[in-house]
């Protein structure tokens, strides 16, 4: 009796999961790639020293607003003519859910708390390594169901929503780091 041959149906990836490798990929092969190497706690995000990662923190849906700013000139009996006057706000959000008691990630979700409230920007990076500028946290709401005996979610579902600031002046970035608690004495 002949050997079956069970080869994959998809050849094994030769580099690193990525959606830009669908370009070489056959349209009827594209839904087997993999999006993650396997057993690895991929970064998602960076904000600075906080990394969003599969787990603890975790955020599963992001949006990305961008805006325009035009100046509106009415003319009597024609269409109302725009005139370009630039970039208007660019802003982020965040939303995830973390599991204090199972996986962990309130120590992180308390650290971007504090630099929520003490305005830090810090700069935000995406997982494949692209610098998307900088970003301070304008709002963090946090959502706790399923509480424990100390007043905390069993699952707490959160949304961040930053917005892009100008590159900070360096003698206070240091001070502002220390404050919030992520450099200095533990």
């Amino acid at each position: 009796m002949a050997e079956l041959d069970f080869a994959p149906l998809v050849p094994e990836p030769t580099t690193k999961p990525s959606w830009r490798n669908t370009a070489v990929t056959p349209p009827t092969s594209r839904l087997a790639l993999p999006t993650t190497e396997s057993g690895v706690n991929s970064l998602l995000y960076q904000w600075g020293l906080l990394q969003f990662q599969v787990h603890p923190l975790n955020i599963h849906e992001m949006d990305h607003e961008t805006d325009t700013d035009w100046a509106k000139k009415e003319i009597a009996g024609a269409a109302i003519y725009r005139e370009w006057v630039g970039e208007n706000d660019e802003t982020l959000y965040f939303r995830g859910r973390i599991f204090p008691y199972r996986i962990g990630g309130m120590g992180p979700l308390e650290i971007f708390e504090a630099t929520r409230r003490a305005g830090v920007a810090n700069m935000m990076l995406r997982g494949d390594g692209t610098v998307l500028g900088w970003y301070v946290c304008e709002k963090l709401v946090r959502a706790h169901t399923f509480l424990g005996a100390e007043g905390i979610g069993q699952q707490i579902a959160f949304e961040a929503i930053f917005a892009r600031v100008p590159v900070p002046e360096n003698q206070n970035y240091m001070s502002e780091l220390w404050r919030a608690g992520y450099v200095g004495p533990q």
